[in-house]
């Protein structure tokens, strides 16, 4: 009848086919995968470029938050300066106007 080559044969061929079917399948499935991913990703590629997009005016936003900062606390510094020294020499001038007037009371 069949000879264990040709059983073998037959065997080799049919896992072949087998093979081949499968294989044929999975291009068919990473076929509709690619159709189906592409505009997913490219969907998620805009979204990204928005975010980035509202990052970047956030990073303004911010920047510009610090500066009005800065020139907040600069502003509060020099106004400390300009009325603390005066203001010292007034309250200084009055201690010095009250210790005049105490002793001159304490005279009398």
């Amino acid at each position: 009848m069949f000879t264990v080559q040709t059983i073998i044969a037959i065997a080799v061929s049919i896992i072949a086919i087998a093979i081949a079917a499968v294989m044929w399948q999975l291009f068919g499935i990473l076929g509709r995968v690619k159709k189906e991913i592409t505009p997913i990703l490219k969907n998620v590629e805009t979204t990204l470029e928005e975010v980035n997009s509202e990052l970047a005016r956030v990073d303004e936003i911010i920047k510009t938050g610090e500066s009005v900062v800065e020139k907040v606390n600069t502003t509060t510094r020099i106004a400390q300066e300009a009325i603390s020294s005066p203001l010292i020499k007034l309250v200084s001038v009055g201690a010095g106007v009250k210790k005049v007037f105490d002793t001159l009371r304490r005279r009398k």
